[in-house]
């Protein structure tokens, strides 16, 4: 496989990975490792950006919480917030700022530092949650429980956490609860059920509501893929289209149309810059009797062979080369003396007559010969134009058919 080939080909192996997902699905929330990494890798500063500030809200609420403490938790207020505003904002919002500082660095949005980021700091308030309830002697500290269900919700919800690792976030969560509750003295048994079902159904619920999220963030991901893939196609199958309705299909030279567009683009530079254009119109001589005698073909063959002599002759910047019609070229040459291009259409007539091509039929010599017409003109000439440009150098080609074929002239 050659190195042009092996980016389509990758691509399309991709594309194919793309469809077959969006047709088979993604159960377990995976994609084939290029295809993940890539999923994992886009919108870094959009995802930092969202972390950041739903943790500021979310270390709000967390703080907010000190009201609760007040209410159900009243003996060991002192040591609650201690915990909240002294130990644990202080760190969050050190790890907030510092994420921030270094946001340009790519370990700083990787998902994965995202990810452990939420874990520690989800884990680390339910800790404390769990702390003050093993130290409180209040009545009311049963109620206490509901702020393991909020701290599930920050991580599954608010974070959104990739779903593998918000089921183990909450699954660790729900387990600081119950062994809570199972050390706790004095808890009341017949509350056991009621409080840890509330945080396990809060757990299922939010699990639910994280895995929709995320299947539908990557399927619109595939789907986003699948159209830059489609556009992309498009957009080549469309320039390969413009391509083709610019080049001659038999000689893969341009065509006629193609270059009386350029020929209009470069006049108008050259009437800017007071600099002169030349045309240089050639014909196969006697190329009937070749097509009749020789075939179609090889009157084919011929003006591919010729074409190709013409192509390669003329390689200054700003030569172009075209197809006119039939048996018919031409090329236009910019900034060039009329000297220079007679020169320059001399060697093409030459070098066609070197391919010694027979022709049996022709009158003029036993191999293919061309006759060229060269026209010069200052595009800033007052009155001058293309088409009468085009017209000159028409007449000096019928010049040197004039005049025995096989010749160059020029006007």
């Amino acid at each position: 496989m050659s190195a042009a080939q092996a980016p389509i080909e990758f691509d399309k192996r991709r594309m194919n990975q793309v469809q077959d997902l969006l047709n088979l699905g993604f159960r377990w929330m995976k994609f084939p490792a290029g295809l993940e990494h890539q999923f994992l890798s886009q919108d870094p500063q959009q995802r930092l950006r969202h972390f950041i500030i739903s943790g500021l809200i979310s270390l709000m609420v967390y703080d907010g919480f000190l009201i609760a403490d007040y209410l159900l938790i009243p003996d060991v207020f002192a040591i609650a917030a201690t915990l909240r505003l002294l130990i644990f904002t202080p760190i969050s919002a050190i790890a907030l700022l510092l994420l921030w500082l270094n946001r340009d660095r790519p370990l700083a949005h990787h998902p994965v530092m995202l990810d452990a980021t939420v874990l520690v700091s989800g884990l680390f308030a339910a800790a404390t949650l769990a702390y003050a309830l093993s130290i409180t002697r209040s009545p009311l500290s049963d109620f206490y429980h509901a702020g393991f269900a909020v701290v599930v919700m920050y991580g599954n919800l608010v974070q959104r956490l990739r779903f593998w690792s918000a089921l183990g976030f909450s699954l660790a969560v729900l387990t600081i609860q119950i062994v809570g509750v199972v050390v706790l003295p004095n808890f009341n048994p017949r509350l056991v059920w009621p409080i840890c079902s509330l945080t396990a159904a809060t757990v299922a619920f939010s699990l639910c509501a994280n895995y929709v999220m995320e299947r539908d963030k990557r399927r619109r991901y595939l789907l986003s893929e699948r159209e830059r893939s489609l556009v992309k196609d498009l957009s080549e199958v469309n320039l390969k289209l413009q391509q083709l309705s610019r080049v001659d299909v038999l000689t893969a030279l341009f065509n006629r149309r193609h270059f009386q567009e350029y020929l209009q683009d470069l006049w108008q530079r050259a009437k800017h810059g007071g600099t002169e254009v030349v045309i240089i119109m050639m014909d196969v001589d006697h190329f009937k009797p070749y097509n009749d005698h020789h075939g179609h073909p090889a009157g084919d063959e011929c003006l591919r062979q010729v074409a190709s002599v013409m192509q390669n002759s003329l390689r200054q910047p700003g030569d172009m080369v075209a197809r006119y019609g039939g048996e018919e070229f031409i090329a236009v040459l910019p900034n060039t003396s009329l000297a220079l291009a007679v020169q320059a259409a001399e060697r093409l007539r030459k070098a066609v007559q070197d391919m010694a091509m027979p022709h049996e039929t022709s009158p003029t010599l036993p191999v293919v010969t061309v006759s060229l017409g060269v026209a010069c003109c200052n595009a800033a000439t007052p009155g001058a134009t293309p088409d009468g440009l085009i017209s000159k150098a028409d007449r000096a080609l019928y010049d040197a058919k004039h005049q025995g074929r096989n010749k160059v002239c020029s006007l």
